[in-house]
């Protein structure tokens, strides 16, 4: 019992010695890499809305993308609302839901196509994946990617496997994202960007789109998937699927949007901005593993 209580207490004194080695570390890194990124963001809009500095929220976006004018009357911008026949509105969108026609949507896009701007059709081929259905589900074997397993930064570990013998190693090659494909949901939460950093063995699901990037000369991968992300592509989002009790994208509306095409010069500058913000990310996950490894290694010698 005593030698129990020395070792317990020697392994609480050890995991604190290892929290306080690796911790600040790993913090710094993901602090880091948030920095990185958020500036990638920040050089996008402040190409967009041509500023010198931009404050970084939502509401600054909001209020900066005011100053582009409208011919609307000016009460009616006061209080956000546009007012439209049915002929521009419904006969244009087929949209009669009050939200798609809000003027914070007109003001983004006018503000996008104030620059040079293509559709998203235009630079990328989109590639649907599968949805196998839960009877499919296995507790291993091939990691089946969902939304929740999507984040602008990365694909977290899947709880969901699919069997390889299910499919043909043709139809697996297919469905298998490759380096510098764009992942991009659109249905559930709707909007999230990821660019493949590796070729991976994973299977998405049907909710989540492949994007493949068909003239790199005109458009960087990291770049597009930072625009994707990025507010003005948030709110086209939201004016799409806002109509819906459960959010869901139309794979037409995606094929529309705007996507700013800045010169590449300001391309690649964001580009190594978003790689340097994924590899101290990389870094961080390497500390954390390195942690648990010397945790578990004391605890099989107790």
């Amino acid at each position: 019992m005593a030698g129990g209580g020395v070792n317990s207490a020697s392994f609480v004194a050890f995991k604190i010695q290892i929290f306080r080695i690796y911790f600040p570390q790993i913090k710094a890194k993901l602090r880091d890499s948030k920095r990185a990124y958020r500036l990638g963001e920040w050089e996008l809009l402040e190409n967009l809305l041509g500023l010198e500095t931009l404050s970084f929220s939502k509401n600054s976006f909001d209020k900066n993308i005011k100053s582009f004018k409208f011919s609307k009357n000016s009460h009616t911008q006061k209080l956000n609302i546009s007012i439209q026949s049915l002929s521009q509105s419904f006969g244009v969108s087929g949209r009669l839901d009050s939200e798609y026609y809000q003027v914070k949507y007109e003001r983004n896009e006018a503000m996008i196509k104030s620059k040079p701007y293509v559709r998203l059709r235009d630079i990328v081929a989109i590639q649907k994946s599968i949805e196998p259905g839960s009877e499919a589900y296995r507790e291993s074997g091939i990691p089946f990617i969902r939304v929740s397993n999507l984040s602008a930064f990365g694909i977290s570990q899947s709880e969901v496997y699919l069997d390889s013998k299910d499919f043909n190693e043709k139809q697996l090659e297919s469905l298998y994202p490759k380096k510098g494909t764009i992942l991009f949901s659109k249905d559930g939460s709707v909007g999230i960007s990821y660019c493949v950093e590796n070729d991976l063995e994973c299977v998405t699901s049907g909710a989540i789109l492949h994007l493949t990037i068909k003239n790199k000369a005109l458009i960087l991968p990291q770049y597009l998937s930072l625009v994707l992300n990025a507010l003005p592509t948030k709110l086209q989002a939201q004016r799409d699927s806002g109509g819906s009790i459960i959010a869901h994208w139309k794979i037409s509306e995606i094929e529309n949007l705007l996507i700013p095409l800045l010169d590449l010069k300001i391309q690649k500058q964001i580009q190594i901005l978003l790689i340097q913000s994924l590899a101290l990310r990389a870094k961080s996950k390497e500390l954390l593993e390195k942690a648990k490894a010397k945790v578990e290694e004391k605890i099989s010698l107790l």
